[in-house]
C-alpha cells in the first residue's frame, strides 16, 4: 500500500482529513473493492481499540504503586498469581467486548440488508397498445415482439435493441414506453444507433417510428444520452419542464417529478436547452443548465460527477443530503425520512462503487457527519447523533 494511502487511512479513521484529503480518499475507494476492504480493516481496528478504551479502564497506575509500596519480601508466589488472574479476566472481558461490538455492527449490516437490496439491471417494456414485458439480468438473446408489430432485441450484453419497421408507418405513430424501476437501470440502443442510459426510477417513450425530419423522444427521470449526429433529423428530447434539441452529442438529463431543480449537463458536442417558459440557452461542453426561481441557470461543472452513475459510482460533491437520500431512496429501492427537517441540508462529499451494500454508504455518510441511518420497519430513519 502506498504511504500516503495509509496515512490518508489513518487520518480517515481518527476522523482528521482535510475537505481535500476526504474527496482524495474517496475517490481512491471508488475505484476498487479492495480499497474499501482495506479501509474497513482500519476502521475495525481502530473500533476494537475504542471499545476497550471506553467500555474497561482498568486502574494500571494505582496496581503499581500499591505494589511498589510493599516490601519485596511480601510479594511471594500467591500474589503474583492473583494478578496472573487479574490480567486473564482483562483478557477475556476485553475479547467479550470486541465479539460483542462486531456482532452488533454485523446485526445493523443485516438490518439495512432486509429493507434495501443494491439495484441491478432491470426493466420492463410498455407496448403501445399496453403489453408488459418484464426485462431482467438473466435475459439475453431474445426477440420482444410486441401485437402491434414492434420489435425489440435484447442482445448478449443485456442491452436493448429497437428495430423500426417501416411497414408501422401507415398505421400512425404510436409510442411504447420503457419504464425502470426503483433498483433498476437499463440501456437502450435506438433504431438511429443513438444510445440511452437510463437510472432508476426512469421512464423513455420511444415512437414506433422517427419522422421525417426529426427525433422526438419524452423522459421522465434521468438519462444519459449519445445521440448519432444527423444534421437532416435534430433530436428532441422533452421533458415536463425543459426539453434538449441536438444534432449529435454527449449529455446528461436529470428530470424527476420530485425534482426541484431539473438539469441538462453536456458532455461534448453543442445542445440547446429550451424551458417550459420560453427561455433557452446553447450549452458548451462542461456546463450544466438548470431551471432555477429565474429560469434557465447556467452554470460550470464537474461532468464526471454528473455522470458517475453511469459508470457505476456513486460521487457526491458537497451534496445536500436529502438529494443523496432520493437517488439512495431509488437505487436500493428503499424508503426514507428524516427525523429532523434541519438534516436535509448537511453535506456530504465522497465516492463509492454503487453496487456495493447500502451499510457501506451508510457507514461513510455516519462516519464524517453528525447523522445516524435507523431502520424502522420497512424505512429508514436519518436523524441526529
Amino acid at each position: 500500500m502506498d504511504d500516503k494511502i495509509e496515512e490518508l487511512l489513518v487520518k480517515k479513521v481518527d476522523g482528521e482529513l482535510s475537505a481535500k484529503e476526504e474527496e482524495f480518499l474517496s475517490l481512491w475507494l471508488a475505484e476498487d473493492v479492495e480499497h474499501e476492504r482495506e479501509l474497513q480493516v482500519f476502521m475495525a481496528v481502530r473500533q476494537r481499540l475504542s471499545v476497550l478504551r471506553e467500555e474497561f479502564r482498568p486502574d494500571i497506575s494505582g496496581r503499581l504503586q500499591l505494589v511498589k509500596s510493599r516490601r519485596k519480601k511480601r510479594v511471594h508466589l500467591g500474589l503474583w498469581l492473583r494478578y496472573v488472574a487479574i490480567w486473564i479476566l482483562v483478557a477475556g472481558v476485553g475479547g467479550y467486548l470486541l465479539w460483542r461490538d462486531r456482532e452488533s455492527v454485523e446485526r445493523e449490516h443485516r438490518m439495512f440488508a432486509q429493507v434495501a437490496v443494491s439495484g441491478n439491471e432491470r426493466a420492463y417494456l410498455v407496448w403501445a397498445n399496453g403489453e408488459r414485458v418484464e426485462i431482467n439480468e438473466m435475459m439475453r438473446d431474445t426477440v420482444l415482439t410486441g401485437m402491434g408489430g414492434g420489435i425489440m432485441r435484447v442482445d448478449s450484453n443485456r442491452v436493448l435493441h429497437y428495430e423500426s419497421q417501416d411497414s408501422l408507418a401507415s398505421r400512425g405513430n404510436r409510442m411504447h414506453k420503457l419504464v425502470v424501476p426503483n433498483g433498476g437501470e437499463y440501456r437502450i440502443v435506438l433504431e438511429d444507433c443513438s444510445v440511452v442510459w437510463l437510472n432508476s426510477a426512469s421512464t423513455l417513450e420511444i415512437p414506433e417510428y422517427f419522422e421525417t425530419g426529426e427525433r422526438r423522444v419524452r423522459l421522465t427521470g434521468e438519462g444519459y444520452f449519445k445521440v448519432k449526429r444527423d444534421t437532416g433529423r435534430p433530436f428532441y428530447v422533452e421533458t415536463e419542464r425543459l426539453n434538449v434539441r441536438v444534432l449529435g452529442t454527449e449529455f446528461n438529463l436529470s428530470a424527476y417529478k420530485d425534482d426541484l431543480m431539473p438539469s441538462a449537463t453536456l458532455i461534448n458536442g453543442a445542445v440547446r436547452v429550451i424551458e417550459c417558459r420560453g427561455d433557452s440557452v446553447m450549452l458548451k461542453p462542461g456546463q450544466q443548465a438548470v431551471v432555477g426561481k429565474k429560469g434557465l441557470e447556467v452554470q460550470e461543472v464537474d461532468v464526471a460527477y454528473i455522470t458517475s452513475w453511469v459508470d457505476g459510482k456513486f460521487h457526491f460533491e458537497d451534496a445536500r443530503l436529502e438529494d443523496i437520500a432520493l437517488r439512495i431512496a431509488r437505487w436500493y429501492d428503499v424508503k426514507i425520512s428524516f427525523q429532523q427537517e434541519e438534516l436535509k441540508e448537511v453535506r456530504f462529499s465522497g465516492a463509492m462503487l454503487k453496487f456495493r451494500p447500502l451499510g457501506d454508504l451508510i457507514e461513510m455518510i455516519e462516519a464524517t457527519s453528525y447523522v445516524r441511518f435507523s431502520v424502522q420497519g420497512d424505512c429508514i430513519v436519518i436523524s441526529r447523533r
